[in-house]
């Protein structure tokens, strides 16, 4: 199959390259006809097959790619006779990681999900060696085929993307290293990691920076659901893209002040970001932004966000936004929404 790259911002995928993915599942074990049902594909293999040019939505390729994995998954397991991670156990680690402070705590808790689960799925364990950290990821699986091939290479490609999602970053940072040859690399799309791929490994892993561990995460429970609506079986028809800095640094600033947290300085922000002052005021000046309006701007929308839920006492709010006094949060409020706490409640009411 042709290149990711190629295909990323495609309205539609061409037949050829559905096909392909089909026989290629087919050939693992899957059954073509019950994928294309499953994923409610609106063709049957007839009309793939036919003469007529017939285009793919990317919502339908994301469907039938999702039914592919999980079809060959479930095959190479029942052989290798181990359980299979089904999307929704993936779900639910994901929201157990989302609260998490730092990619480092992620990846604990992640540990932890797998070791507590009764049927093991998968034995993770970090490695940090000087500038380098790594994420074994041992799926257990004994049996060298092009099932337990795609199944590893999905899942472990699956984590990187996640790592890079949460820290607002390029794809790029992460590698993925498999415990396979390099002989299925044309048998599947090995091309899914932006950060590369390397065969012939002792142990499933991801590769990355070691000062990435400590990078606190930019997104939120809200943006997890919207996320998790196609992926991790979105890459063929996107990738996703690292945060706008404007984006990742008034992030920083709601996560503070919604936990109660102090407003971060420019220095917690520049090695969150992992760059200098400088370099911070002049990409935000060339985004259009700076770091006073986007503080502004989360202080406008925490404040909002807490009164219309908890109703906090205005003195308490001023304080909890890093206000110097109530009359300057009165200020602030009136400039944001053209009226003060007390009438914005009586209207609500």
């Amino acid at each position: 199959m042709r290149n990711i790259a190629a295909l990323a911002g495609r309205a539609a995928i061409t037949l050829g390259e559905v096909l392909d993915l089909l026989r290629r599942a087919e050939r693992a074990g899957a059954d073509p006809l019950q994928i294309l049902r499953r994923a409610r594909v609106p063709h049957t293999m007839d009309d793939l097959s036919g003469e007529r040019p017939v285009l793919i939505a990317p919502r339908h390729l994301v469907a039938i790619y999702r039914e592919c994995v999980i079809g060959v998954g479930w095959q190479s397991s029942r052989q290798d006779g181990k359980p299979q991670m089904h999307p929704r156990e993936f779900r639910l680690m994901c929201h157990c990681v989302i609260t998490s402070p730092s990619l480092r705590e992620v990846i604990e808790r992640q540990i932890v999900f797998f070791e507590t689960r009764v049927e093991r799925l998968s034995a993770m364990r970090l490695i940090e060696q000087g500038n380098h950290a790594m994420v074994e990821v041992d799926t257990l699986r004994r049996r060298r085929s092009f099932g337990a091939f795609l199944s590893d290479l999905v899942g472990v490609a699956a984590f990187s993307r996640l790592y890079a999602w949460l820290l607002g970053i390029g794809e790029e940072a992460f590698a993925v290293e498999l415990a396979h040859s390099a002989r299925h690399a044309h048998d599947a799309l090995n091309e899914i990691s932006a950060g590369g791929i390397r065969f012939d490994r002792p142990v499933n892993a991801i590769t990355f920076p070691a000062h990435l561990l400590d990078r606190p995460l930019m997104r939120s429970p809200a943006e997890l659901e919207q996320l998790l609506l196609q992926f991790p079986f979105d890459f063929l028809s996107r990738r996703l893209g690292a945060m706008a800095l404007r984006d990742r640094v008034r992030s920083l600033y709601v996560r503070s002040l919604s936990r109660g947290e102090p407003l971060p300085t420019l220095d917690a922000i520049a090695a969150a970001a992992g760059q200098s002052i400088s370099t911070i005021r002049r990409q935000l000046a060339a985004e259009g932004a700076s770091v006073r309006a986007l503080r502004d701007e989360a202080r406008r929308d925490v404040a909002l966000g807490l009164m219309q839920h908890d109703a906090p006492k205005v003195e308490d709010l001023a304080q909890r936004l890093g206000f110097r006094d109530v009359d300057s949060f009165r200020n602030a409020f009136r400039r944001w929404t053209g009226t003060t706490p007390s009438r914005l409640r009586e209207s609500a009411a």
